[in-house]
């Protein structure tokens, strides 16, 4: 049986990820590399976005691709990086909630523009949603294929106790790692102090009246750690939050790690995006997960684009602005990578409900460790019609050598990125593509 087979068997076990790091091995994990990949699920528009085009008039009578003037494109620096003029001032008051801090995307650009690599005019070869979704996050649209977060995972971290933690988005694993699901920081309070008296308290966990009295404490702590599971079983319907609650039972039984993740936890977790972000960064620096996926939905904007593009994409914004800032507070920006991507893109025009609909031409943003930063690759005319590029310069190419940009490509070169192109079990999964330098 090979370590793959292995895997498999253990993960439909629920035990792939639940060996309990200790003090040793968290010493040996000390460079460790982190990543966390942003889904705007439903496909958005990167026009309105990193790939904006503006209001002129298409050749073909069909409208403009934007409805902000060209001149209004901003810039970040004399650079490559141009970004849309979004929340336009007319719709930020009418559309944007009092929850949603940002006005615009100049904080994150002009912050983060020089780390940031903007890939332009992939072609996701589809305008599904489930394919493009897989495409986008796993290379292939190969129903078998598992996310890059899984492959990293199990080849860098197959013992940590939440190696791929997952807030939705494609999170396909194949059996080699079991994805650990995460709607909130109670799961982790319950299990990381299991002999408190009352699992509904939330007072000072310093406060010693909080917990169980010393005497037989052994014989009271395990009993609270068997109803506790049991209690946490009857509130989960799913069998996926189900094999959650095993495992991270599991882990809690062998080792002190998720205790150190609650010591890493902000007394108050942001809601959303935010929030997602607080929770993967909080797992990075206790050294209990290595890989995270964040999700925040909405971008699916067949009616009224303008109006919800314009909110969906100030919280994507802000989320991954946040995302960077508590990376940085924790002083893992040198170890961590992030992508953020989204199904699909739209329609380089407005259709009858003033909405636009599913576009196989798409971007995706990186920053973090080992990406150079400050560059646009890859490209898209004027009607947002993905160009050719020469495999050398990454740049719109009409030369005998041009080739068209796929997440084949990307993931060949995020792969290499990520220390796994060699990994005996990511060779498994095989990707037909060139290698290209798209990260540098």
């Amino acid at each position: 049986m090979n370590r793959r087979d292995v895997l498999q068997l253990l993960s439909s076990a629920g035990l792939a990820t639940i060996a309990p790091l200790g003090s040793s091995a968290r010493a040996q994990t000390a460079g460790r590399r982190y990543f966390v990949f942003v889904n705007a699920g439903g496909g958005w528009d990167p026009t309105s976005l990193c790939d904006p085009k503006g209001d002129a008039e298409r050749a073909d009578g069909r409208g403009p691709v934007n409805h902000f003037f060209a001149s209004d494109i901003r810039r970040v620096g004399q650079g490559d990086i141009r970004y849309a003029p979004f929340p336009a001032p007319e719709l930020a008051t009418s559309t944007l909630r009092d929850d949603n801090p940002i006005s615009g995307y100049d904080d994150f650009f002009q912050a983060v523009g020089p780390e940031l690599l903007i890939i332009n005019g992939i072609d996701t070869e589809t305008n599904n949603h489930e394919t493009g979704s897989r495409t986008v996050w796993s290379g292939s649209d190969q129903q078998t294929q598992p996310a890059l977060a899984a492959l990293i995972a199990q080849a860098h971290a197959p013992s940590s106790p939440l190696a791929f933690i997952s807030n939705g988005g494609y999170d396909y694993t194949d059996g080699l790692i079991a994805p650990t699901r995460v709607s909130g920081t109670g799961i982790f309070r319950d299990l990381s102090y299991p002999n408190r008296s009352n699992t509904n308290d939330d007072a000072d966990l310093s406060n010693e009246q909080s917990f169980f009295l010393p005497d037989a404490i052994d014989a009271v702590i395990a009993d609270a750690r068997a109803r506790r599971m049991q209690n946490l079983i009857a509130r989960s319907a799913l069998p996926q939050r189900r094999a959650a609650a095993n495992a991270l039972f599991t882990v809690q039984g062998g080792g002190g790690n998720l205790n150190q993740l609650v010591e890493y936890l902000p007394s108050s977790v942001s809601a959303g995006l935010r929030g997602q972000a607080e929770i993967a960064v909080a797992a990075f620096q206790a050294d209990v997960a290595v890989c995270a996926n964040l999700t925040s939905g909405g971008f699916d904007t067949h009616g009224n684009h303008d109006r919800d593009a314009t909110y969906r994409m100030a919280v994507l914004i802000d989320g991954v602005h946040h995302l960077w800032r508590s990376i940085g507070d924790a002083g893992l920006a040198d170890r961590t990578t992030v992508l953020v991507g989204s199904d699909f893109g739209r329609t380089p025009f407005y259709n009858d409900g003033n909405g636009k609909d599913h576009w196989n031409a798409t971007s995706l943003m990186a920053f973090g460790a080992g990406v150079v930063g400050g560059r646009v690759v890859g490209g898209t005319d004027e009607h947002f019609v993905e160009q050719r590029i020469d495999p050398q310069s990454l740049r719109p190419s009409e030369g005998n050598d041009a080739i068209r940009l796929t997440f084949a490509h990307v993931h060949r070169a995020a792969r290499r990125l990520a220390g796994i192109d060699n990994d005996a079990i990511a060779r498994t999964y095989p990707l037909f593509a060139e290698d290209l330098p798209i990260f540098g």
